[in-house]
């Protein structure tokens, strides 16, 4: 059986190895402050207290730091000489186009192995999740946004998991996190063009037709960003990834 969700305890043939009590604090924190940044409850600019998210979270103040160095790691936050961390600023033009250049590498091939390894229950839970999406797309307000965007990132970490590598796995649920920060700030209709993308890509899997599952997911990420580029008007993200 495919390895589900990322968690603390992992299975190597026989022997399961539990994280410590500590780390499991740790992730805890981490994947709390991690939803916090990525649904923008903590503005880029906003402070992060380790004393006030102890209390609030009912641990150590020594968790807190281990997680939010985690997220420091990853961009999402930054440290700031002599006044503690605070949510990072949303990326540059730049590193915009950087992060989809490397979206480009990373993403059509993932869609080509998973569509090599796809089983029915993978095909089950993407469905789901293009539901959800299609359930949302026509609302407007906040939460329903988040709840749609919540649905499009499993939608691609479900094709990451297939896929069968935990290092590709890891590294687009990093892209996937600044890209969400981004997806927050646009008031654009790109719900329904995403989910019609999303078919597309479903489709190419079901068939397990590696090279239209590559094709649709470079046409899916490629539209994504002309989609960002446009509804933010914003003159630095012009241009193809890596023009910048």
């Amino acid at each position: 059986m495919r390895d589900g969700p990322r968690t603390a305890a992992h299975q190597s043939g026989k022997a399961v190895h539990l994280a410590s009590p500590r780390q499991m604090l740790t992730d805890r924190v981490y994947n709390v402050v991690r939803q916090r940044l990525v649904d923008n409850d903590i503005e880029p600019g906003g402070k992060v207290n380790i004393n006030a998210l102890a209390q609030e979270l009912d641990v150590s103040p020594t968790p807190v730091r281990e997680a939010l160095a985690r997220l420091e790691a990853e961009g999402l936050l930054m440290r700031r000489s002599l006044a503690g961390y605070a949510a990072a600023p949303l990326l540059s033009g730049k590193e915009f186009n950087e992060l989809f250049e490397m979206r480009l590498l990373l993403e059509p091939a993932a869609a080509a192995k998973a569509a090599e390894r796809i089983e029915e229950a993978d095909l089950v839970e993407l469905a789901t999740h293009l539901a959800e999406m299609r359930n949302t797309q026509v609302h407007t307000d906040r939460d329903t946004r988040r709840t749609f965007l919540d649905h499009d990132a499993l939608f691609h970490d479900r094709i990451a998991q297939v896929c069968g590598s935990s290092l590709m796995r890891e590294m687009l649920d990093r892209l996937h996190a600044h890209a969400h920060l981004y997806r927050l700030h646009f008031r654009g209709g790109l719900a329904a063009e995403t989910c019609r993308e999303h078919a597309w890509i479903l489709e190419a899997l079901r068939e397990k037709d590696i090279d239209r599952a590559e094709s649709a997911m470079r046409s899916h990420i490629r539209r994504s960003r002309a989609r960002l580029v446009i509804g933010l008007g914003d003159d630095d993200l012009t241009g193809p990834p890596g023009a910048h």
